[in-house]
């Protein structure tokens, strides 16, 4: 074996290792689409405010922090990005969420990304001979929040969240307090998503300037195309030509053999010739990149 694939192996190892000793630890909870949007989020609401996790959380203070006529465009912006479905969900969050939870905090995290631009973790994506594809990431993003006295951090606030349709199992998401999108999901039987960062420069005024422009904020979008797109190959092309508020990467595979993609996105819906095109796996080609 060449020593890529020593070293392949060697992290998938180490990732099982990993998700052995933490995946029992992760709380877990249902969503069912099917419940009226300002209930169905009730249970995980519930988990975090007794935690204490909702009042304490904020943006990352390690990043700039927008003024207040910036966020205030922001919130305006995503506000129209929401549909009747997350408009439901938000009122659940501020009717069992606690009274120092507002309606701007809310949709800000929404666009906790675009506009705060933290370092979103990494991921990789590997075939096997066989064409069996292997994704996996970390959550090296830093964040820390004084609970009850005590400081937390993402391992504590993280739960894994089951979305169900018709009573079964529609998809799966790693999810943060007040989320709404997604940031790491899997559609059973379907595809896998995850997001990661990408800085050009001059980001958050760029992303201000894209998003009154129509720009969307990524998170309620693969929301959207991951409960209503069954298929790999369909979901990379409705993401690849998504128009964004913020440039980013998408890493994405399906069930099928050597079905991976790294989507280099651009802001404004367009692909800058400067960026990298879509690349796939495929069985000829065993480069790294």
């Amino acid at each position: 074996p060449s020593e890529n694939e020593h070293v392949l192996a060697l992290m998938f190892l180490i990732s099982l290792v990993l998700l052995a000793l933490s995946v029992a630890g992760v709380p877990q909870f249902n969503v069912d689409l099917d419940v009226d949007p300002e209930e169905r989020w009730k249970e995980v609401i519930l988990y975090y405010k007794d935690m204490g996790a909702i009042e304490g959380l904020t943006l990352d203070e390690a990043h700039p922090q927008p003024a207040p006529d910036v966020a205030k465009v922001w919130t305006e912006s995503v506000q129209s990005q929401l549909d009747e479905d997350f408009e439901g969900e938000l009122r659940g969050w501020l009717k069992y969420g606690g009274s120092n939870l507002t309606r701007e905090k809310i949709i800000q995290n929404a666009a906790m990304y675009e506009m705060n631009y933290p370092n979103f973790c990494s991921g990789i994506v590997a075939a096997m001979p066989n064409g069996t594809v292997v994704h996996g990431r970390n959550m090296d993003y830093l964040l820390f929040v004084e609970v009850k006295g005590k400081m937390m951090g993402w391992p504590d606030l993280t739960v894994d969240v089951t979305f169900l349709r018709d009573g079964q199992p529609l998809m799966t998401s790693v999810t943060w307090p007040m989320q709404l999108g997604i940031h790491t999901a899997m559609r059973f039987d379907g595809w896998t998503f995850e997001q990661n960062t990408r800085r050009l420069g001059n980001d958050l005024e760029l992303n201000t300037a894209a998003v009154q422009q129509g720009g969307l904020v990524f998170g309620l979008l693969a929301r959207r195309v991951m409960e209503r797109v069954p298929d790999f190959e369909t979901a990379v092309k409705e993401l690849w030509s998504a128009n964004l508020a913020a440039p980013q990467y998408f890493i994405m595979t399906g069930a099928g053999p050597f079905e991976g993609a790294v989507l280099s996105m651009d802001r404004g819906g367009v692909h800058e010739t400067s960026s990298p095109p879509l690349m796939r796996l495929n069985e000829e080609n065993n480069t790294w990149h």
